[in-house]
């Protein structure tokens, strides 16, 4: 059985990885695929580079291709090449155990847990040009069989409830970019269970920040999905931490994606938890219809009066911009109503 990169195969300059294992199948953006073939002459498709010289060379009996940076193959504009290449991924093997990956044994009795551990604190290898935290870790995941990936991706969940900030963190740094590996539902319990704890850690690279806040921002990736298929019960929690002023910057954008009346009902609230908000939220008040605008914005303007006005100045255009202003807090209409009453 072989795999194929997805969602299609990437030629890559000299700079990046071009990994010479038959099983290495492309997973990460500036992973080169080493199985290529073309579909009008046959051949495999060869290259040669040295890192340090940018490009690299592809070609076959037909055509070559010369790449300084990553290219999808199959994906290109249709209008910026008049001439697209066919090469495809040829397929890759399974990787079989037992066997050793950058010095690392994997066998049938493999502790993943004691694997996980060791790689979060040293990183056997990591792949050239790859812009991801824990990528070894990633990159195993996609080569073991459905099984063992799901073991191993358990067995990092395991970390999240470790006392040592450098394997929480690294757990959280796995699942931010596998969020729907197996493990990952555990975050919404983790961070409930150890909240405290989480906001009075230190981030072990960035001691500015508190684990709690790298622990959030993984928790909203799970709200990526939206409608039903998104993880409910972290939205639940998204919602309680919001109201404490705890959340990413867009934490406003993520919550009116999934529940818009509950962020409308709440935005005066939030913005009081957290003042860095503010022009957040008032931006997207400019965003909602027009028959919603004056109401979001004139009760958001009773917390943020200058995020109110600044988000109308800039966002809408005449004649409704000096109506809403005329609305807010200073406001000539504002005044006169006020006068009325």
């Amino acid at each position: 059985m072989t795999r194929k990169c997805r969602p299609q195969p990437q030629l890559v300059g000299a700079d990046y990885w071009l990994p010479v294992e038959a099983f290495e199948v492309g997973w990460a953006v500036a992973v080169g695929c080493n199985n290529l073939r073309c579909p009008d002459c046959g051949e495999a498709v060869r290259s040669d580079g040295q890192p340090g010289h940018t490009v690299r060379r592809y070609w076959c009996a037909c055509q070559q291709h010369l790449e300084t940076w990553t290219y999808w193959v199959g994906g290109e504009p249709e209008d910026l090449y008049a001439e697209k290449l066919r090469w495809y991924c040829a397929g890759h093997p399974n990787l079989t155990l037992p066997v050793v990956l950058d010095g690392v044994r994997l066998d049938a009795g493999t502790d993943w847990g004691a694997v996980a551990a060791a790689a979060v604190l040293e990183e056997p290898f990591h792949p050239p040009g790859i812009d991801l935290r824990q990528a070894w870790l990633v990159r195993l995941y996609h080569l073991l069989s459905r099984e063992r990936a799901a073991a191993l991706s358990s067995a990092i969940a395991e970390l999240l409830y470790t006392t040592d900030p450098r394997l929480v963190t690294g757990a959280l740094d796995f699942f931010t970019t596998e969020r729907k590996a197996p493990g990952a539902e555990r975050i919404t319990a983790m961070v409930t269970a150890r909240r405290d704890w989480l906001a009075e850690t230190p981030h072990p690279s960035t001691p500015s920040v508190s684990l709690l806040d790298d622990a959030v921002l993984v928790l909203h990736t799970r709200l990526l999905a939206t409608g039903r298929a998104a993880d409910r019960p972290a939205l639940a929690l998204a919602k309680e931490l919001a109201l404490a002023g705890v959340g990413p910057y867009d934490t406003a954008g993520t919550l009116l994606d999934h529940d818009p009346k509950w962020l409308w009902t709440n935005a005066s609230a939030l913005v009081q938890a957290n003042p860095e908000w503010a022009d957040r939220i008032a931006y997207l008040a400019t965003q909602q219809r027009a028959s919603m605008r004056p109401g979001l914005l004139r009760d958001l303007a009773t917390v943020a009066p200058a995020a109110a006005r600044k988000a109308v100045t800039e966002r809408i255009p005449e004649p409704e911009r000096q109506q809403l202003l005329d609305l807010l807090p200073g406001g000539d209409a504002e005044a006169d109503l006020n006068e009325t009453d």
